[in-house]
């Protein structure tokens, strides 16, 4: 059991990280349209979303949980591949670095190896961002938020073929949640981009808006509200890109 739980903390904080990085690379190559791209960006989430609930369900017909597990694993890999490709934006900085790289040859390689690994510690020790209010609380929120969306594509199928409803209607709750979780993600990012819009007054009404939703999760019991609650949270949750 132990074992078990350290494998999904490992798992889980190397989606995030992979998923992190995705979102701020991307931002890093856009400015005028940086909420589009944001949006468009963060869209392989929901049809990621929308494939699992199908996809899993054949493998593991067809290969059991082992190897279920087994292509799970060949798939997450090839993040390496994909993550390998991620390049910075060229500044001024980095035209500097790669002039005295290519003067000094294998130590200006060092220098600027040596230099990015300290820099890399200071900004992973580099706590005073939690000292602006609005950007702690703008955390909170998200983690807050996307908490109560996993309880809900995680645990929900069960939590419906307990309540009676059909095993095959319940397995299609989070795809319903996948589709306008792709919707919101794309609409959010365009309403973002245009120049009248508060991005902070879009995130804070979708995060009260996605709040007020869970809370109603538990009164629900059958499959069209359950259909309507998964749509609804998708899309709120894809506003706040």
């Amino acid at each position: 059991m132990e074992l078990h739980a350290s494998l999904c903390l490992c798992v889980g904080m190397g989606f995030n990280m992979v998923t992190l990085t995705s979102f701020v690379i991307v931002q890093q190559h856009f400015k005028k349209f940086r909420a589009v791209a944001a949006g468009i960006s963060a869209s392989g989430l929901s049809l990621g979303t929308l494939c699992a609930g199908p996809l899993l369900t054949a493998m593991l017909n067809s290969f059991q949980w082992r190897g279920t597990l087994l292509l799970m694993s060949a798939m997450v890999l090839n993040c390496c591949v994909f993550g390998a490709l991620y390049r910075p934006p060229p500044t001024q900085k980095n035209r500097r670095h790669q002039k005295c790289s290519s003067s000094g040859g294998v130590q200006g390689s060092d220098i600027t190896l040596c230099e990015t690994l300290r820099q890399l510690l200071r900004d992973l020790t580099d706590l005073s961002l939690f000292s602006n209010i609005p950007f702690t609380l703008v955390c909170f929120g998200s983690l807050m938020m996307n908490f109560g969306l996993m309880v809900f594509i995680q645990h929900t199928p069960s939590r419906a073929v307990v309540l009676g409803i059909e095993r095959r209607l319940a397995y299609l709750l989070p795809t319903v949640t996948g589709v306008t979780l792709l919707v919101g993600r794309i609409f959010g990012g365009i309403i973002g981009n245009v120049s009248c819009t508060n991005r902070l007054l879009q995130y804070g009404m979708s995060i009260v808006t996605g709040g007020l939703l869970l809370i109603l999760l538990g009164n629900l019991f059958t499959f069209l509200p359950l259909a309507v609650f998964g749509a609804a949270a998708g899309f709120v949750t894809g506003m706040l890109m």
